[in-house]
């Protein structure tokens, strides 16, 4: 970048000039001066806009109003947010029927709607399709129950939640920047595992994006995804079907292209630990947190996690179960996803 010359800089090139041209001995309290002060601080000004005009011709300086002219050069737009939606799980004492839009709420100001009239059958647990009101992460629900707005007679007030995620904010300014980095670097779209996965992260609400070449046979090419989320989750039919529809558009020319959510493996874990004041909150965390880093396909590593656990405070030994690696398996009807199950930690007698 061109070097600006600093402000006192400038303005002695200003004033050797008047004396130059005048002989003038010129003090700091002198007309002279003064006026050499303010021609430096226009010419400053200058400098700094072009040095402003400059960041903003490339993608990697622009400030957040010129990415978007950037953006619509790249064919790269912003991400916009995304409605978590999932299903849960209602009972009543009596046949009654659930009308599309009655609403659940966790009671902290989220609400999510039904999406669409159900019949429930006396004692029978029905699963019902929801949708959450308002676009963003926060509506992404981990927790075991949702309260019914107003529940109609007979119908049980708390319903179980089987799964809502699939919400995401919008596109954080330096994740859009390094889409449009991507773009730039790899040029002109070609059959190459980069350029699906760049197709894949242009559809809003898609989180992690796994390439497989021949899983169904040759000519084939599988994109696993998972939805945005912490921690990442399966993706709903909604986003599959946007994501397929982006992906046929990119490689359908060419290729046998399938879009397709890997599949749950649930392993349960155990954990009996020894220690004087162990915070056992803290080691199911741990537990939790480590099935949750793990991506589709990847190893469950005993050793690793009860490393983890060794490395919290006063925890002297841990017995973990299982303890040996899990392999989840990648065939061409299922791509296994270790996801925890039940989660029990203890003290070690």
């Amino acid at each position: 970048m061109y070097p600006i010359p600093a402000f006192s800089k400038l303005h002695l090139v200003i004033v050797q000039e008047i004396r130059n041209q005048t002989g003038l001995t010129i003090t700091a309290d002198s007309d002279a001066s003064i006026r050499a002060d303010g021609t430096a601080a226009v010419v400053e000004g200058l400098y700094h806009h072009q040095a402003y005009i400059q960041r903003q011709l490339f993608v990697q300086t622009a400030d957040e109003p010129y990415l978007y002219i950037h953006a619509e050069e790249l064919k790269v737009p912003r991400l916009g947010g995304t409605r978590s939606a999932g299903t849960v799980k209602a009972k009543s004492n009596t046949e009654i029927t659930i009308e599309a839009g009655t609403k659940l709420t966790d009671g902290k100001g989220h609400f999510w709607s039904v999406v669409s009239t159900t019949v429930v059958q006396p004692n029978i647990t029905a699963e019902i399709s929801v949708t959450a009101d308002q676009i963003g992460a926060s509506w992404n629900f981990t927790g075991p129950s949702l309260l019914w707005v107003s529940p109609i007679a007979g119908l049980s007030g708390t319903a179980e939640v089987v799964s809502i995620a699939g919400g995401s904010d919008e596109e954080e300014l330096e994740a859009w920047r390094a889409r449009m980095l991507e773009s730039k670097q790899l040029g002109q779209a070609r059959d190459r595992e980069s350029d699906l996965e760049r197709a894949m992260k242009s559809v809003a609400g898609v989180g992690k994006i796994y390439v497989y070449k021949k899983r169904r046979g040759l000519g084939s090419m599988d994109v696993a995804i998972t939805a945005v989320g912490s921690p990442p989750t399966l993706p709903a039919q909604a986003l599959i079907e946007a994501a397929q529809i982006v992906l046929d558009e990119e490689a359908g020319f060419w290729a046998d292209c399938r879009v397709y959510s890997p599949t749950q493996q649930l392993i349960d874990l155990s954990a009996a630990v020894k220690g004087t004041g162990v915070n056992y909150t803290d080691v199911e965390t741990t537990i939790r947190s480590y099935i949750a880093e793990l991506a589709p396909v990847e190893e469950y590593q005993a050793n690793v996690l009860v490393s983890r656990i060794m490395a919290l405070a006063n925890v002297e030994d841990v017995t973990l179960t299982p303890n040996a690696n899990i392999q989840p398996e990648v065939n061409w009807m299922h791509t296994y996803w270790l996801r925890a199950g039940t989660v029990a930690v203890s003290a070690a007698t």
